[in-house]
């Protein structure tokens, strides 16, 4: 059986889901073929059980550290919450897809060639543009994040985690304010793949270690042994050939999204770099070119934010020129409520903001502030002159700004 459409997205991440979003309501005739649960690893397995497990943990940890307040946890417990939760959001993007007319097509998808993709035994969708969106997997067996964020394998008892990225960060903390005896296994520096300045990840790694996380650079006896030692691209080369890929296996692609098959576009964990951020804006820039507007891919302009002991984020490139760091202290808001942490940027040779980076309780907002700006030259009077909230962190933006106009009145 042969389907046409205009636009057939393989994967229902963030990705493929923001693709056959923007593509339907564009007027696009849109097929999302999923073969497991709507939301891919993100809504199910990753960024948004985790999220919620973060929130408790966090809240709890706040109360004990600014009052003495002890509150009891129970993982089993607010893991249902957190999944009662992920089940809604689930029916909610469901109902989304009927409501923008986006046929959902359930099953296990091939690329047949650059216009054609079966699913299943015998139904052939066949369309204008194709948009891979398939998402990753776990380097390495054994027990993983995502085994416990769905409930398939419960924490217990001595807990040693592998791995020195992200996930590694959030999950050691997110178990040790559970009351989990946490130790974190790191071959060479916390977040070494990160642009990432080093007294950031340093203070990161003390507060770490305050919550109870223990690092280690052995294989410690443990109950439970949980690797997070990274992922890489969910493509079966059979079920997907003729693409070309680099050695690692990810997809090449131009900086629109488009494969070596004119019709055919990569977007989220398939090609570099990985995560929802990164996907979400890969899948506007294929969609873009799709609808005959084309604006590049351009990572650089894409703000990550780990949510840790603290929360850890940055945006832009690590370029040479003059880098300017306060500390969170000097803002009201961080300091009234015993937040501690630190606001970094670089401005290059050109006096562009080239990058910028925060650390400390609840800077994952404000870096959208920073992320809108990169690039820019006229950063200094964007941040000065806009308006923020009292008492806000976005208001350090503003002290950056008057630190850096000072600085040039004073040379």
């Amino acid at each position: 059986m042969i389907k046409h459409f205009d636009v057939v997205v393989v994967g229902s991440g963030p990705g493929g889901f923001t693709s056959a979003l923007i593509l339907a309501r564009q007027g696009f005739k849109t097929a999302l073929v999923e073969r497991e649960k709507l939301g891919g690893t993100c809504l199910q397995r990753g960024c948004i059980p985790k999220e919620g497990m973060y929130q408790i943990a966090r809240s709890a940890h706040f109360l004990k550290k600014r009052l003495g307040v002890s509150v009891p946890l129970d993982f089993e417990k607010a893991l249902l919450k957190v999944r009662e939760r992920i089940n809604k959001i689930e029916e909610n993007a469901k109902f989304l897809l009927k409501k923008e007319g986006i046929v959902l097509v359930e099953g296990s998808a091939k690329l047949v060639d650059e216009k054609v993709i079966k699913v299943g035994r015998n139904t052939y969708l066949k369309a204008d543009h194709i948009i891979l969106a398939c998402g990753s997997r776990q380097k390495e067996a054994g027990v993983s994040a995502e085994d416990l964020l769905t409930g398939k394998v419960k924490p217990k008892g001595k807990i040693l985690i592998e791995g020195s990225g992200a996930t590694a960060c959030e999950l050691s903390f997110i178990l040790s304010v559970f009351g989990f005896e946490v130790f974190l296994k790191v071959e060479g520096r916390l977040l070494k793949d990160y642009p990432v300045e080093e007294e950031f990840v340093e203070k990161l790694e003390r507060e770490l270690e305050m919550c109870g996380v223990k690092f280690t650079t052995t294989n410690e006896d443990a109950d439970l042994l949980v690797k997070a030692t990274g992922r890489v691209p969910n493509l079966c080369e059979e079920e997907f050939p003729f693409l070309e890929r680099d050695e690692e296996g990810y997809v090449k692609v131009s900086p629109y999204m488009r494969t070596n098959l004119q019709n055919v576009y990569a977007v989220g964990d398939i090609t570099k770099p990985m995560g929802a951020s990164h996907a979400i804006a890969k899948a506007k820039s294929a969609c873009q070119c799709i609808m005959g507007c084309p604006q590049p891919y351009r990572p650089e302009l894409v703000p990550v934010v780990i949510c840790s002991a603290l929360e850890l984020g940055f945006v832009g490139s690590m370029k040479e020129g003059r880098r300017i760091v306060k500390t969170l202290n000097a803002n009201t808001k961080s300091f009234v409520n015993g937040w501690n942490g630190m606001i970094s940027i670089i401005v290059d040779e050109e006096e562009r903001l080239s990058y910028s980076s925060m650390l400390g309780e609840c800077v994952s907002e404000p870096m959208n502030i920073a992320s809108a700006i990169i690039g820019s030259a006229l950063w200094d009077q964007f941040f000065f002159s806009n308006n923020y909230t009292h008492p806000s962190i976005c208001e350090s933006f503003s002290d950056l700004s008057l630190e850096f106009m000072f600085n040039l009145l004073n040379l």
